[in-house]
Order: structure tokens, then C-alpha cells, then sequence
């Protein structure tokens, strides 16, 4: 609780008054990348089906041949509760000379938007790993055997070699995107239009993404990159802890989502007892993915 002794330089004139109570935030980050809406039961449920094979051939009078589609096992998301408040006594109120010692309710509002971003960005943090995050098969966002469901073949969506971002490591990423398949191994179109990187990472992404000549050469090639994605862009994440690995993404392809179960909620109450008054917020959200399409991924040092 936010008593006098605690704040007793608020109860005293002098200090100056351009208090530091507020920052101006960056612009809302997790919608980027990733799908964003509201759920409205308790878990998200989902399965899969593996569509149909190429045909098969049939002679003159042969009946034809009928399979059936197969179906994975559910997987279930399940969001999670953040919350923060804070108290402060009366008395504080009363002897503030400045105004400012109930003024943490401003900082409840970064908190919340600082609790969102981080959520998601920890999607991005966990990619490789799959500690906190899984899809489909239990298997973690960006892995170099993901499984199919109605095929033996295993398929990656991990550059080899973990190149940094530059040119080779994009060519790579757009290569290894042509070559995505559904579940049965047949091949699909995956439209790489966004990449997202970290803060170190953006003075390559500007060259990659606007010159019209390819970046670190001298000899004035044309840019490859922009010939193929014309539209490619870039984000910046500044909440991800990961600073080498780099993702190239079709934003609409990809089945990874931030929902709110409950949005964003302010609360204040006065405490008859102590005379205390208490601020506080509270949220819950789900970042979750399924399937991994739609993701190439650079685990960079």
C-alpha cells in the first residue's frame, strides 16, 4: 500500500513539477502478427481434416475408388489471467502537495498493453522450442520435422543453417516457402508478404524491402526480392527477447491468435476499513496457434 512515509516527498512543496508519470507507447505491435478477435467459451477447440489425395487411375470398367478424409486428434487452447492493482491510504491523498500519488492508475493502463505484447511476443520467443507453445501433433510453431496427417513425409519450416537475415537467408526463406505442403504432402501456394525481426535486424529489412537494386552488391543486380513479393513488408518487434531470429510470414495463411476472453477491465473500490483506496485491472487472453503454415523461421544467434 502507498502510505506517507513511503511518498513523503510528494507531502513536502519544492519538488519540480514536470513529474515523469507517463511515456509515450509504441503502436500496438501484436496485431501484426497475429490474428486477433475474441472468444466467448472457456477453451478453443480444434482439429483438422486431411482433405483428399491426387487421384488414382481407373481403367474402363473398374469401379471407382473411395477413400475417406482423416481427422486429427483435438487440440484445446486454453487462455490465461493477468491481473494488477494497487492501493493507496487516505491520508496520502489528503497531503499530496502535487496531485500525483493516486496517479498509478495511469500506469495500470501500460501495464495491461505491456502484459499483451509480451504475450504474444513470447509466441515468437518460443518458436523453436516448443516450451510453451504447440500446434498441431504437439509439435512447436517453426520445426524441421513437422508430421502430416495423412502422409509418412516429415516437412521443415526451419532454414537450415540459421542464417541471419540478408539476402541468401530471404532466399532461402521464399524458397522454403514454395516448397510448403498440405497433409498429404501435395504442394500449396504460400505468399510470403511480411517479415518480422528484431530491433538490430531493420536497417537490412528497410534495403531488402525498398531498393530496387539488390542490397551489398556493387555490380547494380536487380532485387530479386521485389520482383518476386513487390508487397513485402516488415515489422519490428520490440517485445520478443530472441534478438538473432527472424520470421517471413503470409499473414493470410497463417492459424496463430490473439483472443481476448476478457478484454481489458479497470476496477476501483474504497476499503471502509482501512481507508485505503484500491486500483486494479485485469484481462484474460489466449495466444495460441494450430497450424504452422504459413511461418518460415530463422533460429539466428
Amino acid at each position: 500500500m502507498i502510505v506517507r512515509g513511503a511518498f513523503n516527498h510528494l507531502l513536502r512543496p519544492g519538488l519540480r513539477r514536470d513529474f515523469r508519470d507517463s511515456y509515450t507507447q509504441f503502436p500496438q505491435e501484436y496485431s501484426s502478427f497475429l490474428k486477433t478477435g475474441s472468444q466467448d467459451r472457456a477453451e478453443v477447440e480444434a482439429v483438422t481434416l486431411s482433405g483428399l489425395p491426387r487421384q488414382v487411375a481407373r481403367g474402363e470398367v473398374e469401379p471407382i475408388t473411395y477413400i475417406d478424409p482423416v481427422m486429427s486428434d483435438k487440440v484445446i487452447f486454453i487462455d490465461d489471467e493477468f491481473a494488477l492493482g494497487f492501493q493507496i491510504s487516505k491520508r496520502t491523498v489528503e497531503d499530496d502537495q502535487y496531485g500525483k500519488a493516486n496517479q498509478n492508475s495511469k500506469w495500470l493502463g501500460r501495464s495491461v498493453r505491456l502484459t499483451q505484447e509480451f504475450a504474444a511476443a513470447e509466441l515468437l520467443d518460443d518458436a523453436f522450442t516448443g516450451t510453451v507453445f504447440t500446434g498441431y501433433g504437439g509439435e512447436e510453431l517453426c520445426d524441421a520435422t513437422h508430421t502430416l496427417l495423412n502422409s509418412a513425409s516429415t516437412t521443415s519450416n526451419v532454414i537450415a543453417g540459421a542464417p541471419q537475415l540478408g539476402v541468401t537467408g530471404l532466399q532461402a526463406a521464399f524458397e522454403m516457402a514454395e516448397l510448403t505442403v498440405d497433409h498429404q504432402n501435395d504442394p500449396i501456394p504460400v505468399m510470403i508478404n511480411k517479415l518480422i525481426i528484431s530491433v538490430a535486424d531493420e536497417w537490412v529489412a528497410i534495403q531488402l524491402t525498398n531498393g530496387t537494386l539488390e542490397p551489398f552488391t556493387s555490380d547494380n543486380q536487380v532485387n530479386a526480392t521485389l520482383k518476386k513479393r513487390p508487397g513485402l513488408s516488415y515489422m519490428v518487434s520490440h517485445y520478443k527477447t530472441q534478438n538473432g531470429n527472424w520470421f517471413a510470414q503470409d499473414s493470410n495463411l497463417i492459424d496463430s491468435h490473439f483472443l481476448f476472453r476478457v478484454r481489458p477491465q479497470f476496477m476501483d473500490t474504497f476499503d471502509f476499513d482501512t481507508l485505503a483506496a484500491k486500483y486494479a485491472s485485469r484481462q484474460r487472453i489466449n495466444v495460441y496457434f494450430y497450424d504452422w503454415r504459413g511461418w518460415i523461421g530463422s533460429a539466428a544467434p
